[in-house]
């Protein structure tokens, strides 16, 4: 007699090929960005080939966006909380003013002046994550009203003003290279790494997955679900310090929000990245890849003589479609 016979259901027959459906459109999507980038260089490659594929170009990618990298980086641990950030562009800008004056106004050391923009970042960082935290504020009108308020103190402070007169050892920290190659990249490759390998590798990337998931379920299995919060707004905040250090340092001079632009392809970034991970997980290096296909994308608009609007107007078109993408993942499971 068979199984079937005695009254045990039959396994569904349809359940390992629906499975292997699955595993196959997660490789197909994973693979999706890196083969886009891929077409995205050759296709810009076609259409400029004396201008843009070559090594001078490419490294120039890779320093003009090193702002943007870093936020991406920063940026990836707060939405593993799935919470949000609005006002980093607003903490560099803050960060690079306050930099910047420290030399020009207050005459202090240039590096005196790196370490007070970024420990500006952090505290603006930490206000942040006490108010998601501890007042239960909303991330997403907690962050924007911050990032309003912190505009409004510098456009009262710098009164519109460009400062320029900047100590020139700051303005080769982003112009110092080694047989032509600028030192400052591999400052930025090493804290990716190791923003990566925190949310990756450690307890406390653990502890903000686990959050993300479900933060009521972690905070019962003992996760200290605040003090992981506020760490992780900290640890943005640092890094918006750092990029207003760059910002300030490749344009030489302070002007007014130099990071307020930086806000939509940092978001479109940190969300292509989820095409790489493992389910709903951003992930740094993906992220890296999201900005610099952005960055290409920029680069070969304007290489092409096509007026600016039409390279944010992309950001935004990539965004969406990230955004869908992810909703469509998650509604087939």
């Amino acid at each position: 007699m068979s199984v079937a016979a005695a009254g045990t259901p039959a396994p569904a027959p349809a359940a390992a090929p629906a499975a292997r459906r699955r595993t196959a459109g997660g490789t197909v999507e994973r693979f999706t960005l890196p083969a886009v980038f891929i077409f995205t260089i050759v296709l810009f490659s076609v259409l400029k080939p004396a201008v843009f594929p070559t090594a001078t170009n490419f490294i120039a990618i890779v320093q003009q966006n090193l702002p943007l990298l870093v936020l991406v980086g920063g940026i990836c641990v707060v939405l593993s909380l799935r919470e949000f950030d609005l006002s980093f562009g607003f903490i560099a800008g803050a960060s690079g003013a306050l930099a910047v004056q420290s030399m020009v106004l207050w005459q202090m050391p240039w590096g005196l002046a790196v370490l007070i923009g970024i420990a500006l970042g952090t505290l603006l960082g930490a206000v942040n994550g006490i108010l998601v935290a501890y007042t239960r504020l909303p991330s997403f009108i907690g962050t924007l009203a911050t990032g309003a308020t912190i505009q409004g103190v510098m456009l009262a402070i710098s009164n519109q003003t460009i400062f320029s007169g900047i100590d020139p050892d700051y303005i080769n920290i982003t112009s110092a290279s080694v047989g032509g190659f600028p030192i400052v990249i591999i400052v930025v490759a090493v804290l990716l790494v190791a923003v990566g390998f925190l949310l990756r590798s450690t307890v406390f990337g653990r502890h903000a997955s686990a959050i993300g998931d479900n933060p009521v379920a972690a905070r019962i299995a003992g996760v200290n679900v605040k003090r992981t919060q506020l760490l992780s707004f900290m640890l943005v905040g640092a890094c918006a310090g750092f990029a207003g250090i760059l910002l300030t340092s490749q344009s030489g001079q302070y002007y007014p929000d130099p990071g307020s632009s930086l806000l939509l392809p940092a978001f479109a970034a940190a969300y292509l990245s989820l095409s790489l991970g493992r389910g709903w997980r951003f992930n740094v290096g993906g992220a890296v890849l999201g900005a610099l296909f952005l960055a290409v994308v920029s680069t070969g608009v304007t290489m092409l003589n096509q007026p600016s609007w039409l390279a944010q107007l992309l950001q935004g078109l990539i965004l969406l479609i990230a955004i869908l993408a992810l909703n469509r993942r998650r509604g087939t499971r």
